[in-house]
């Protein structure tokens, strides 16, 4: 190969990289600002009072003593209070994973009408927080909820939805 093949391969080189960062080359679209996932409640578990979970017709009612959680419904039941500990911790911090709807006309597709479990929170002070839980998503590893406060259904963490059904398995009669 001669040099003045060289060089005019060269000269081919660098006029289509100036066409090219002057024509072709698309500036990098700008970063989104990411926001950062809100707590799923606005108040935290150690404000909380007293919870009542419903399933049906089945009520669990559970009200904090001396630190400890005691199911005070069904009379003569109990549930180990780090359950009931776990359940509201996992529900009041927990940062919400995806919103699938800001305000649906229908609850059924995504199993809150009605809900699977309805969990009413008490806090010290302010008015009682209602979540609802339906249905999985397809996937299988979060499931819808919707709060008192927003129409908005979203997808938190299946934990909520095992602690709950392991808190009705888990009340049992005292004295057997």
């Amino acid at each position: 190969m001669t040099w003045r093949r060289v060089g005019l391969y060269w000269c081919c080189f660098l006029t289509l990289g100036v066409y090219y960062l002057l024509f072709e080359r698309t500036p990098a679209p700008p970063v989104a600002a990411h926001r950062a996932p809100a707590a799923f409640l606005s108040v935290g578990e150690d404000q909380i009072e007293s919870i009542e979970a419903r399933r049906g017709d089945e009520l669990v009612r559970c009200r904090r003593s001396d630190g400890r959680w005691q199911v005070v419904h069904p009379p003569g039941a109990t549930a180990p209070s780090d359950l009931i500990a776990g359940l509201i911790a996992t529900v009041s911090d927990l940062p919400e994973v995806e919103v699938v709807a800001e305000d649906p006309h229908d609850l059924a597709p995504f199993g809150l009408d009605p809900p699977s479990v309805q969990l009413t929170l008490t806090p010290a002070r302010g008015a009682p927080i209602t979540v609802q839980l339906g249905q999985r998503n397809p996937a299988g590893t979060a499931v819808y909820a919707q709060r008192s406060t927003s129409r908005q259904v979203v997808l938190i963490g299946i934990n909520a939805r095992y602690y709950a059904d392991l808190l009705f398995a888990g009340v049992a009669p005292r004295g057997n």
